[in-house]
């Protein structure tokens, strides 16, 4: 019964936050990523949007004073990579800090010898384990251009990734999908654009992420919603995964955009 009530109080939310049609299909037709999207699709994305905007906080940071304008892009994106999955995937984290550009943060990493090395470095995002997702506007406005930079998806797929535990690039698989597979192929697709950096090649995605396999995933998811022909020409099996664990096709939609064709 509670949870009913909660639901229905989370829809009635969403109703009085659902943007308005005329500024959020500016915004989506402003954006390469969500322009190519049909209306039905468009559609389910408003309403995400409105359930993101009902059920997250939006609290700014370094003097930032979060308004509509600024939590609306970042609904609308977050909904995305969950356009045919729904929120649950979301469940973990409640709050988003925004900055109005890039941030310091604190880190901690170990070197190939144990040893640990602390320090600041600027970010345009991060997302804490069971925690918020911290993002840069500036850098949240240059995402789903068409050159493969998407912070919003980037941070989420962090999160998703964390819901079986840290960050590994091994996110919880829909029902019918072969872990092993993933992991095989998520390590071979690694490991090939390692080999490719050191051999002083033009990689096939951006090189970040070599970092972990957790950037692999989390650079990859980006590729795949705001540039997926590049991600499919170098990365077929991983393409197609991905298609398996969002749910989507965004080369379909690409195809049918006429923004690419073969």
């Amino acid at each position: 019964m509670i949870g009913w009530l909660r639901r229905r109080q989370l829809s009635r939310r969403a109703d009085e936050l659902m943007p308005d049609q005329a500024e959020f299909d500016a915004l989506c037709n402003a954006n390469a990523c969500l322009a190519r999207l049909d209306l039905e699709e468009r559609a389910r994305l408003r309403r995400l949007a409105a359930m993101i905007l009902a059920s997250k906080e939006f609290h700014g940071a370094g003097g930032l004073q979060p308004e509509w304008e600024h939590c609306l892009p970042v609904a609308v994106h977050a909904a995305l990579p969950v356009l045919n999955t729904g929120l649950e995937v979301y469940r973990q984290f409640r709050t988003f800090i925004l900055y109005e550009d890039e941030f310091e943060s604190e880190f901690e990493e170990y070197d190939d010898a144990g040893v640990v090395h602390r320090g600041r470095d600027r970010r345009a995002g991060e997302a804490w384990h069971r925690g918020p997702i911290v993002l840069s506007l500036a850098d949240v406005a240059q995402s789903g251009l068409g050159d493969g930079y998407h912070v919003v998806v980037h941070e989420l797929a962090h999160q998703i990734d964390q819901l079986t535990g840290d960050a590994d690039g091994c996110p919880p698989l829909p029902a019918g999908m072969d872990l092993a597979h993933w992991a095989s192929s998520f390590t071979a697709a690694f490991e090939t654009l390692q080999q490719q950096i050191a051999a002083g090649m033009e990689p096939d995605i951006d090189p970040y992420a070599t970092e972990s396999p957790a950037e692999f995933f989390a650079v990859a998811s980006e590729f795949f919603f705001d540039v997926p022909e590049l991600l499919f020409a170098a990365q077929p099996d991983i393409y197609h995964l991905l298609t398996r664990l969002y749910r989507q096709d965004p080369l379909t939609r690409t195809r049918r955009s006429g923004a690419f064709t073969r």
